[in-house]
């Protein structure tokens, strides 16, 4: 932590925006919901309320995806285990100027399966990767919000 927040000192409120289709939408009410339980943090206004004050900054999630992959077989090329990542990247604007980006900010898990059980039935598998996708889209918006407040 560099305990330093990258948002400029004189910024009293803030939007959340994004145009990253259901993943960054997802993103964004999580985002929404850890910033609202800070204190130190500019208030929060829907839209763009400030664009264009100088007192006002817009946060938008970019470039949001959900990616599930296989990444191991077993001996006949069945898949055994799966990786679930999600992966954006929170960018700050003030009057349409980009001020600071969190660069790629990614959060994954593994899924393992059993060939020889049920635990690689499909539907199995994905009420897992459900479960584990409301943990990684928390996890994410953690992870970009404490980035945002220690200043790297």
């Amino acid at each position: 932590q560099g305990g330093s927040s990258v948002i400029p000192s004189d910024v009293t409120s803030a939007s959340l925006t994004t145009n990253a289709g259901k993943a960054g939408k997802i993103l964004l009410a999580e985002l929404k919901q850890l910033w609202l339980q800070q204190d130190d943090l500019p208030t929060l206004v829907d839209g763009k309320g400030g664009s264009g004050n100088k007192h006002h900054i817009i946060l938008r999630i970019e470039q949001a995806k959900t990616a599930f992959v296989p990444v191991a077989f077993d001996a006949s090329g069945l898949a055994i285990q799966y990786q679930l990542r999600v992966s954006a990247v929170l960018q700050m604007y003030r009057n349409d100027a980009l001020l600071w980006s969190s660069g790629v900010v990614s959060s994954s898990a593994d899924i393992f399966g059993d060939a020889t059980a049920l635990a690689n039935n499909p539907a199995s598998i994905e009420a897992e990767k459900e479960t584990l996708s409301e943990q990684l889209y928390r996890k994410w918006a953690r992870e970009a919000l404490a980035r945002l407040q220690s200043g790297f």
